[in-house]
């Protein structure tokens, strides 16, 4: 199995030392196998839909502003506001 590690790491955002790049290229032919195991599973008898629902809203009732003009109100009584949103501090260090 030839596979370009150096790529594999750059296309999942990956930083790997060159050691771990050679532990991956032995390793990851063995990792296929293992999960190509999943393929044998029979899910003939699954529907494929099985898992979905009916959610059409997932916002609590008390979340969902009942007109723009109340949104509007809310967003203009907020502290700062840009481009028509609440700004609100960053979580995140750049």
């Amino acid at each position: 199995m030839d596979i370009d590690i150096k790529r594999l790491a750059t296309l999942a955002k990956l930083q790997l030392t060159d050691e771990e790049m050679e532990m991956l290229a032995r390793q990851l032919p063995d990792i296929l196998a293992y999960v190509s195991k999943l393929q044998e599973v029979d899910t003939s008898g699954v529907d494929a839909k099985a898992y979905l629902t009916d959610a059409v809203n997932v916002l609590r009732e008390d979340v969902i502003t009942s007109s723009r003009e109340e949104r509007d109100a809310v967003i203009a009584a907020f502290p700062k506001q840009v481009g028509g949103a609440m700004e609100v501090p960053g979580v995140f260090a750049a």
